[in-house]
C-alpha cells in the first residue's frame, strides 16, 4: 500500500508504537534524521528505507543500501539473514515541510523479498569519501579507508560523514530509478489511518478514547452553538477532537478514522481529530475545502479560548486584487468542489480577460500577496460600497426639501423692551 502526502513521523511514530516493544527511543533518533534530511537539497536524501523490528528501528539512505558491503546494505539484509525477527519495513519519500510537520510517502514493502532482490542489484563500491570534522574531505580505498582515516583524525577532528562511491554510479543511479518507478507504480493508494488500526488489530491493540466529561460536554456545546457553521476543533487530553456531523465532515480530507466516543452520562458521538501539535497544517487543511474552522482550547480559568477562528470566505477572498505574474487580476469567484478559481485579468481595464486557475496556484499568490490587497478585500465584503447618487438625483432632493419662496413667512414676535428701555 502506499500513503501519500502524510505526516512521515507522526505515521511511522504510530507504527513504531504498535510493533516495537523495546528500543523505542531508537526513533527519536530517526524522526531527528527526517528532520534533518528535509532541509537538504540534494533529491537522494530524500529516499529511505525504515524497518520497525521488535527491539529497535533503523532509518536508512536508500541509495546506500543499494552499494554492496557498505554499513547500510549489511544492516539491511542482517534481520533477514540472521534472525527471524517480524519486520515492517517501508520505502520514505520526503515531499516537504508545513511548519514542524514533514510530510511525504509511505510505501508498505515486503521485506524479505526487498532484500533478496535488492542482493541481486547491488553495486560493487570502489572509493568512499570521508570527512572530517574541520570540513576536509578524503576520498580513500574502501577496503582500507578505516585503518587510513585513523590517522587522520589527529589534524582533522573525528569522521563526520562517510559516501560510498561505486564503480558505476549512472548504473546504480539507473538502478534507483527503475527500482522507485516500480514499487510506486504497484502499490495501491490507501489510507494510513486505515492502516495504522489493522496493525493496531493484528498486535491486539485496542484503540480505546476516554469519555467525554459533562463538563467538557457543555462547554463544547456552547461554542458549537456560538459557531454552528465552523468545524469545532476542541482540545481533549493532548488531541484536538471534532465531533458528530464536523467530524463525518473532516474525515476525507484529514484522511483520519471516525471513531466512536462514549459520553459521561450515556450516548455516543463520532468523533475524528489530531494531536495538538498539528493544529496549525490539519486547521489549514480543513480550511482550504472550504470550511469555517475554530480551534478552540481551556484558557487558565477554565473557559474555551479561541487558538485561531478560519473563515473559509478568507481562504481566497473575492473581489481581491493582487498580483499574478505582473498581471494584475482580480478574484471573483472560487469553487471549493472543483477546486478553480474564476479571476479576470484587469492589467488593462478597458478589455477585462476572465479565467481560471486551480486553487492552490491562487492561494500561493494570496499567501505571497501584499497584506494590504487582503485587507481591502476584507472591507469591501464587510462594507459594500454604496451605489452613488446622480448629480440630477440630488438636485431634485434639494428641491424638495427646499422652502417654498411663494409661502407666508410665520410673523416674528416681537422682543419686549426691558424694564430700563421703559422708563
Amino acid at each position: 500500500m502506499k500513503f501519500e502526502n502524510i505526516d512521515l513521523v507522526d505515521a511511522l511514530r504510530r507504527i513504531m508504537d504498535i510493533h516495537t516493544q523495546n528500543y523505542k527511543e531508537d526513533f527519536e533518533l530517526d524522526a531527528g534524521l527526517l528532520h534533518s534530511l528535509a532541509g537538504s537539497q540534494s533529491p537522494e536524501d530524500k529516499h529511505l528505507l525504515w524497518m520497525s523490528r521488535p527491539n529497535g528501528t533503523y532509518l536508512l539512505p536508500e541509495r546506500e543500501v543499494y552499494v554492496a558491503d557498505s554499513y547500510e546494505n549489511k544492516v539491511w539484509e542482517f534481520y533477514h539473514e540472521q534472525t527471524h525477527d517480524p519486520i515492517l519495513a517501508y520505502a520514505v519519500e520526503i515531499k516537504g515541510v508545513e511548519g514542524d510537520t514533514i510530510r511525504g510517502n509511505l510505501i508498505e514493502l515486503d521485506y524479505a523479498a526487498h532484500v533478496k532482490r535488492m542482493q541481486k542489484l547491488t553495486v560493487p563500491v570502489e572509493t568512499v569519501a570521508v570527512t572530517f570534522k574541520d570540513d576536509a574531505t578524503f576520498y580513500l580505498p574502501f577496503r582500507s579507508y578505516r585503518r587510513e582515516a585513523i590517522p587522520l583524525k589527529e589534524k582533522h577532528g573525528e569522521v563526520v560523514s562517510v559516501s560510498y562511491l561505486p564503480e558505476n554510479a549512472a548504473e546504480l543511479d539507473m538502478i534507483l530509478r527503475r527500482e522507485r518507478f516500480k514499487t510506486s507504480y504497484y502499490a495501491k493508494t490507501g489510507s494510513i489511518e486505515d492502516h495504522i488500526h489493522k496493525l493496531a488489530v493484528l498486535h491486539g491493540v485496542t484503540e480505546k478514547l476516554d469519555i467525554l466529561p459533562l463538563e467538557a460536554q457543555t462547554a463544547y456545546n456552547a461554542v458549537k452553538e456560538a459557531h454552528p457553521e465552523a468545524i469545532v476543533c476542541f482540545a481533549q487530553n493532548g488531541y484536538y477532537e471534532i465531533y458528530g456531523e464536523d467530524a463525518k465532515k473532516a474525515v476525507p480530507a484529514l484522511g483520519t478514522k471516525l471513531l466512536m466516543k462514549e459520553l459521561e452520562g450515556g450516548g455516543q458521538v463520532a468523533v475524528t481529530g489530531f494531536r495538538e501539535d498539528q493544529w496549525v497544517a490539519k486547521a489549514k487543511t480543513l480550511w482550504g475545502q472550504g470550511n469555517d474552522v475554530l480551534v478552540t482550547q481551556p484558557g487558565e480559568d477554565g473557559r474555551q479560548e479561541t487558538v485561531k477562528h478560519l473563515l473559509a470566505e478568507d481562504y481566497i477572498p473575492v473581489g481581491m486584487v493582487m498580483d499574478m505574474d505582473g498581471k494584475t487580476v482580480r478574484v471573483d469567484k472560487v469553487d471549493f468542489p472543483n477546486e478553480e478559481v474564476s479571476l479576470t485579468d484587469i492589467t488593462d481595464r478597458k478589455n477585462p480577460v476572465p479565467f481560471r486557475e486551480r486553487m492552490s496556484i491562487v492561494r500561493s499568490y494570496v499567501e505571497d500577496a501584499p497584506a494590504e490587497s487582503l485587507w481591502k478585500a476584507m472591507d469591501r465584503r464587510e462594507h459594500p460600497s454604496q451605489k452613488k447618487t446622480s448629480v440630477l438625483a440630488k438636485l431634485k432632493e434639494h428641491a424638495q426639501t427646499a422652502p417654498d419662496k411663494g409661502a407666508k413667512k410665520p410673523e416674528q414676535t416681537k422682543k419686549p423692551k426691558s424694564k430700563e428701555m421703559e422708563m
